[in-house]
């Protein structure tokens, strides 16, 4: 059966090297997963990073596994962290990467979403505008935050109506710094807690604003994946419904009037990914958004075994999931195809 990676990673030649011509003015690699800046800087390098770097690594670890094909988003961080002056520069140089990479390698990647420069949320509408027609990109990227501002300001408004007119979908990755800290009395995080904890719960946030922002009122076709199985709402659902029930005259008021459906209804619009790896946690988002929102995406390469253990997982997970055959197949492709409109078979 086709298997659609709709959530995994890479870093492009071109747009990586450009990256760390930048690193010593931006530090980005504070907002990095944990391994980049050792791995950069001389440091053991993990298979991980060599399979985000290296086409041929990338095309081995991808041809182990029968019927399986890629949608390609860069790895963290956002480019208005690796260069807020130079984030626009930076867009350009990745979506046209992305895109050849699609058209060169079909074989191997079924599309590409772009990335935007949103701290230019002016030039990201553009750059949005030219990723969708011009390059035929099939998505985009958003990460749940931008250089600490919701994704529910006004200044983004534009680039959601955009995503709306064209009916493709959103990949929601979370970001958060090393250098926050988990507790105020430290100086920045410990043992990796900003990261394996701190970004379903960044995810999470964000949804959380997209819902009581507005966006999801103001345009209800929108598809957002929510990368790692839709954080912790799955899990967290019943409290979510009674805690927003039970507090809803003071989120009432602080956005100033009440939602037109029950809060739940719009956290069910949302889609998830499978990249927590357990059938456990795909029966948990199957119940809360429907199996019809959860889509194959593994966040591959980023595990000890190079993407490897990623794909394996999760495709594990799904058929040990009690779930029905055809829910399982909408997981592993179907849904791929109804999102990004196009085919799974090469």
């Amino acid at each position: 059966m086709e298997r659609i990676d709709a959530f995994c990673h890479i870093l492009p030649k071109r747009y990586d090297e450009a990256r760390w011509k930048r690193h010593d003015k931006t530090r980005f690699s504070e907002y990095s997963p944990a391994h980049i800046k050792k791995a950069h800087v001389g440091g053991e390098r993990q298979l991980n990073y060599e399979v985000l770097t290296d086409l041929d690594a990338r095309f081995r670890m991808i041809e182990e596994f029968e019927s399986y094909r890629q949608v390609l988003s860069v790895a963290s961080p956002p480019p208005e962290v690796v260069d807020p002056d130079g984030s626009d520069e930076l867009c350009k140089i990745l979506n046209d990467e992305l895109a050849e990479l699609v058209r060169k390698h079909p074989h191997h990647f079924a599309g590409a979403v772009a990335n935007l420069p949103m701290n230019k949320p002016d030039q990201a509408a553009r750059e949005l505008e030219r990723a969708l027609n011009d390059l035929k990109l099939n998505g985009v990227q958003f990460f749940s935050s931008v250089l600490g501002k919701p994704l529910d300001l006004p200044e983004f408004r534009p680039i959601f109506e955009i995503m709306a007119k064209h009916d493709l979908p959103i990949l929601l990755h979370p970001t958060r710094p090393r250098t926050r800290p988990d507790y105020p009395t430290e100086d920045a995080s410990k043992y990796i807690i900003w990261q394996v904890f701190g970004w379903p719960y960044e995810s999470t946030a964000a949804m959380t604003r997209i819902v009581f922002g507005g966006i999801l009122e103001d345009y209800p076709n929108l598809k957002i994946i929510v990368h790692h199985t839709g954080a912790m709402i799955p899990f967290f659902s019943g409290r979510l419904q009674a805690m927003y029930t039970l507090f809803e005259p003071l989120w009432t008021e602080e956005r100033g009037g009440a939602l037109r459906r029950p809060v739940a209804e719009y956290f069910r619009k949302f889609y998830a990914d499978t990249s927590v790896f357990t059938a456990a946690s795909i029966e948990c988002a199957a119940d809360f958004f429907g199996a019809d929102h959860v889509i194959f995406g593994t966040d591959a390469p980023f595990d000890i075994e190079g993407g490897r253990f990623s794909i394996r997982e999760s495709t594990r997970a799904v058929v040990e999931a009690r779930l029905t055959g055809e829910e399982k197949r909408q997981i592993l492709h179907g849904t791929f195809e109804r999102l990004f409109r196009l085919k799974a078979a090469r």
